[in-house]
């Protein structure tokens, strides 16, 4: 097997399911797709302390007679639990975007924090509505508004091009232009 790359062991401060991407990424670089194989790496690349938690869990059976996809998911639900899809919908539906804050970086929170909404199909209408209501702009706000026809991608663009509003903007890129 030829070795591309380096997976250091699971460390508590990273995100289980972030370690396990990166993993996965390993994995698939390295050409590793036969199962036993892919739960053995785990096991062997997780270190000490994780293995022991993985052992704690699942006593008295071994790791060896669990999948790597039941020991993943046994480990997210133990170091982070799915949150409350309701908690975290008010999160997003109380986000507005601060005083200096970019576009660019609201965005970014809003696609953050609707990570766990369970938005499903309805994401991309509910990332446009959000960013609408919570622009904190009220000369952007009224041209997105002014839009008969609006999707996210375009709500963005309109908001980051001085070309469609009129007059001066505050806080336009985090900046008063």
């Amino acid at each position: 097997m030829a070795n591309h790359g380096k997976l250091e062991e699971y460390d508590s401060q990273e995100e289980w399911s972030h370690y396990i991407e990166r993993l996965e990424f390993y994995l698939e670089a390295n050409g590793v797709d036969d199962e036993d194989k892919q739960l053995a790496i785990l096991l062997s690349v997780c270190g000490g302390k994780t293995y022991k938690l993985i052992r704690n869990l699942i006593t008295p059976n071994k790791p060896s007679e669990k999948t790597f996809a039941e020991l993943v998911e046994l480990v997210q639900q133990h170091q982070h639990p799915k949150p409350s899809a309701i908690v975290q919908r008010f999160k997003f539906n109380t986000r507005f975007r601060k005083p200096g804050e970019s576009i660019a970086s609201y965005v970014a929170e809003l696609r953050s924090l609707s990570e766990h909404c369970d938005f499903k199909s309805t994401l991309e209408e509910m990332l446009r509505d959000r960013f609408v209501c919570g622009i904190n702009d009220e000369q952007i706000q009224r041209r997105l508004l002014a839009e008969s026809s609006l999707d996210f991608k375009k709500a963005i663009k309109i908001a980051t091009s001085k070309k469609g509003i009129k007059g001066k903007t505050k806080y336009l890129y985090g900046r008063a232009s």
